[in-house]
């Protein structure tokens, strides 16, 4: 994957090159295009660990998903169990509405909570709106997700193992952003959970992309420029507050410069807990590089 990963990289600084219209032309459209990588990029990260949860709640044998029906095939053949999740409608905090299909695969006789056991996940037309804005995006693509440690979520509050670990590897996943934009993206990501007043899942960087370490995510941002993110400290999701991104701090590198991303914050830029009922988290964003002073902003997710 590291070969790979620097193969996308290097795709990216050519691209910068390309005669597509380079977000670093003047500080308005500077502005507003660091703004955009910014913002898509943590949406395609949110809401990969929203659909992962899903995946977590189909491998504990639940029923259904909000806003989805599940089917089950049988593949007697190849021994093959797939659950597929065919959404239909939104999310259970209704801030979003879901289209398309996840279909998780298994080997019939094989068992998720074992050490090391792993299924393919695969996304077909996975379409997520923001009902806020209309903003989406559209996700196609296969990942292979690792039971590492084994044990179930359920035993974090039975006394059984804790931290219960993840990894979640994608490659060649493609991303269509919301101005038809189509990018290829991928993944290299480890979730542990562990149980505090309800599950709390920290997000790290597993992968390298050229000479950039612990990387979680990297591909193409709507404007042909490679983007790499690195989760400094662990992205944390809090069950009791929402399933929400609740902290941590992540850089969004590509050619021109380096964006810092702190996570949790209230309105003034000050670390938070869960925000009021209806009301959003925000992060700072600081931006460093060439051709434009520095810049930073306090913004909602």
């Amino acid at each position: 994957m590291k070969s790979l990963a620097l193969v996308i990289l290097m795709a990216g600084l050519l691209l910068a090159c390309s005669n597509k219209t380079a977000p670093f032309n003047n500080t308005p459209n500077f502005i507003a295009s660091l703004q955009i990588q910014a913002n898509d990029g943590i949406r395609v990260s949110t809401e990969l660990d929203a659909a992962f949860n899903d995946v977590d709640s189909i491998l504990a044998d639940a029923k259904s998903v909000c806003g989805s029906t599940l089917s089950l095939f049988v593949d007697s053949v190849d021994s093959i169990l797939a659950s597929t999740i065919t959404y239909n409608g939104n999310t259970c905090n209704a801030l979003y509405s879901r289209a398309g299909t996840i279909s998780i695969l298994s080997r019939q006789g094989s068992s998720w909570t074992t050490p090391g056991d792993s299924v393919t996940v695969n996304f077909a037309n996975y379409l997520v709106t923001r009902l806020a804005d209309t903003k989406r995006f559209r996700l196609n693509g296969t990942f292979i997700y690792r039971n590492v440690s084994g044990g179930t979520l359920a035993g974090l509050t039975t006394g059984g193992t804790s931290p219960v670990v993840h990894t979640i590897a994608g490659v060649n996943v493609n991303i269509t952003y919301d101005d038809s934009t189509l990018s290829r993206w991928q993944f290299g990501r480890q979730r542990s959970y562990t149980n505090s007043s309800g599950l709390v899942i920290s997000t790290i960087g597993l992968d390298s992309a050229g000479t950039i370490g612990q990387v979680a995510d990297w591909g193409g941002n709507r404007f042909g420029n490679s983007v790499v993110l690195v989760p400094v400290t662990p992205l944390t999701i809090s069950q009791s507050c929402g399933w929400q991104l609740t902290g941590g701090q992540a850089t969004m590198t590509n050619p021109a410069g380096t964006t810092t991303l702190i996570f949790g914050l209230d309105s003034t830029g000050k670390a938070t807990g869960c925000p009021v009922n209806g009301n959003h988290y925000y992060y700072n964003l600081s931006w460093t590089g060439e051709s434009e002073n520095p810049y930073s902003a306090i913004l909602s997710y």
